[in-house]
């Protein structure tokens, strides 16, 4: 389930894109009639949609009824197909094509354009970038906040238990991500989905950092010991 921070910065996205880098409550769409910052289609559409989220007989001109609209339907659309890359999907291209590009990968229906010529892949990349540029910095953290305390150690240990103190929340931590329990702090719903989608070059990457980390530590491990050993 989205919290309400990231529900917030995706609007806000959307409202981005839509506008072309601003959000304009007022906007046409001059060959579609879509109107306001995330473009609605007035008329039924409107209404079923304004209806659903709880605001019958709404006003689409209202930015409040917009936003509020909006968020409810971000909100559903996350929470039904499990990211906010087929959440995009949803808003731009309709429910059904999300649930197809959930199923059969976001590939399927990346080429698709809109009657501006925008396709599905573009929408969702600028999406994504400017939701990354809203996204709550604390939602973006990799460790909890215990897992962040220092350890002190007052007397000599050796290596061994200092990596499994000190490296061993890196380590899950990458290993968490690449795992099902990990898969909320990825746009990816499956592990199998992570496998699929995510180039092998990416994942190589991953393991040279955890490298670079095992032997970050070792150095370190040496230095401490050598200074023990001077005392």
């Amino acid at each position: 389930m989205a919290s309400p921070q990231e529900v917030e910065a995706f609007r806000i996205a959307i409202a981005l894109t839509e506008g072309g880098g601003k959000i304009d409550y007022e906007q046409v769409n001059s060959k579609t009639g879509a109107y306001g910052a995330y473009q609605f289609l007035p008329g039924d559409d409107w209404k079923w949609y304004s209806t659903t989220a709880g605001y019958p007989g709404a006003d689409i001109k209202d930015p409040a009824v917009q936003d509020a609209v909006a968020r409810y339907w971000f909100n559903r659309n996350y929470n039904d197909l499990g990211s906010w890359e087929l959440a995009a999907i949803a808003h731009f291209a309709g429910r059904t094509t999300a649930f197809k590009a959930k199923e059969n990968g976001i590939e399927s229906v990346i080429n698709l354009k809109d009657a501006t010529g925008t396709n599905v892949g573009t929408y969702v990349d600028t999406t994504m970038s400017n939701y990354m540029k809203q996204k709550p910095k604390e939602d973006m953290k990799l460790f909890r906040a215990e897992e962040q305390k220092p350890t002190f150690y007052s007397k000599p240990v050796d290596a061994t238990e200092i990596v499994n103190k000190e490296a061993a929340t890196v380590l899950d931590a990458i290993s968490t991500g690449m795992s099902n329990g990990g898969r909320k702090k990825l746009p990816i719903s499956t592990q199998s989905d992570f496998e699929g989608q995510v180039p092998r070059q990416a994942i190589d990457k991953v393991s040279q950092y955890a490298q670079t980390v095992e032997q970050a530590f070792q150095q370190y491990l040496d230095a401490v010991n050598n200074g023990w050993k001077r005392r």
